[in-house]
């Protein structure tokens, strides 16, 4: 073989040589920058995890003015709030179930308290679906034998699915939680806790609209 075969030779193994060192690199390169972008991807989705954790959390607080209820929390927070009334209590409830046979049932707790608020002269009036009328009669006769205004809304072509508290024209509960033990006790629902004199004037004009034209119960 001459001397400039030779030398061909060398210069064509060094030239592949070099691609494959420069493939080689950049493959490597490449791989690192896709596991930093991964490991960057992974915090992103850790830090979204965990502010979606913190937000579902029991009562934690949105604002200085809201919190969010959920499950049994809304019971935990009415059952301590609503004695505490003042002036007045205006409830919306697609059902309210009285039991007059479970002393511990937490519908019968709430109901009692409204009784006893009543009875210190605080203002208490309830609206009720015909569900409520139609399903469970105790629960009308029982809050007419404490002498509580009950009606229903205008017509029974007419659902009222509203799940509203409001206490002393400045805290609110609204959500999904009927007054069932069921909703109070075991389901999931979840419902808010407002402190806000704008929003419950705003929820007051609707409940009175709603009171205004209900049917009285007997």
């Amino acid at each position: 073989m001459s001397m400039r075969h030779k030398k061909a030779e060398i210069k064509t193994q060094s030239l592949t040589m070099m691609i494959l060192v420069i493939f080689i690199v950049g493959v490597a390169v490449g791989y690192i920058i896709s596991s930093k972008n991964i490991g960057r991807e992974e915090v992103v989705e850790k830090t979204v995890y965990q502010t979606l954790t913190s937000i579902i959390e029991p009562s934690i607080s949105s604002s200085k003015n809201l919190s969010i209820l959920l499950d049994k929390d809304y019971y935990g927070n009415l059952s301590v709030i609503l004695p505490r009334a003042n002036k007045s209590v205006y409830v919306i409830m697609y059902v309210i179930k009285y039991d007059p046979k479970d002393p511990m049932d937490p519908v019968n707790t709430l109901l009692n308290i409204l009784i006893n608020l009543s009875k210190r002269n605080v203002d208490v009036k309830i609206i009720v679906d015909d569900e409520t009328y139609n399903s469970y009669p105790e629960t009308i006769n029982y809050l007419l034998s404490h002498n509580i205004s009950v009606k229903l809304d205008e017509s029974s072509g007419r659902t009222t699915h509203t799940k509203l508290v409001i206490i002393d024209g400045k805290i609110v509960f609204l959500g999904s939680h009927n007054w069932t033990q069921s909703a109070l006790q075991r389901n999931h629902e979840v419902s808010v806790l407002i402190y806000d004199e704008d929003v419950a004037k705003i929820l007051l004009r609707y409940f009175f609209n709603i009171w205004s034209n209900g049917r009285a119960v007997s």
